[in-house]
């Protein structure tokens, strides 16, 4: 079966290609772009952007929208992880959390399955894990160097790429592809 997952990002292929290798899912990688609502909520901008390229393109897609969401900054930046990442960068979310003992915080991923002139489909995954003390390794984007996921003391910047998609909850691919079996 072939699904058309849209988005730039080479990790989410990767990882998406990762997790269908056993289950005859081909991942075909349509990088184009698509308006992203103004939503703190992932799943809604997952879902409008999957229905925006499902019927553009006029095929079934895949489409997500991730968020890092802090407890102690009370969801934030959630949907808006990568502006937020952009502006404050690493140092600027260690200084942010500075002097605040709960660092826990979870990625949401959405994962938005929608045909053309249908209504799209959703299913969340979450990955948690808690915010560095400081800045921590040198690959990756700025959330890599300070997020730690559950289970690890070592930061993402600090694991392999293999050792770093191992760390994601990947309910939703799996919900995706049972919700494909049975429609």
């Amino acid at each position: 079966m072939d699904i058309i997952y849209v988005t730039g990002n080479k990790g989410k292929i990767e990882l998406a290609k990762m997790i269908y290798q056993d289950l005859d899912v081909n991942i075909i990688e349509e990088n184009m772009e698509t308006p992203e609502i103004q939503s703190i909520d992932c799943v809604d901008v997952a879902k409008f952007s999957a229905e925006y390229a499902a019927n553009l393109l006029g095929k079934p897609v895949m489409k997500n929208d991730s968020g890092l969401v802090i407890e102690a900054l009370n969801g934030f930046p959630g949907s808006f992880a990568k502006y937020a990442e952009e502006t404050l960068k690493a140092d600027g979310f260690i200084r942010l959390m500075q002097g605040i003992k709960n660092r826990k915080c979870y990625w949401v991923e959405a994962l938005a399955y929608c045909e053309p002139n249908h209504e799209p489909v959703c299913f969340v995954s979450l990955s948690y894990g808690r915010i560095s003390e400081s800045v921590r390794g040198t690959r990756g984007y700025d959330y890599d160097k300070i997020f730690i996921p559950d289970g690890d003391t070592r930061t993402f910047s600090e694991m392999t790429e293999e050792e770093q998609l191992k760390c994601f909850d990947t309910k939703a691919y799996k919900e995706l592809y049972k919700y494909l079996l049975t429609h």
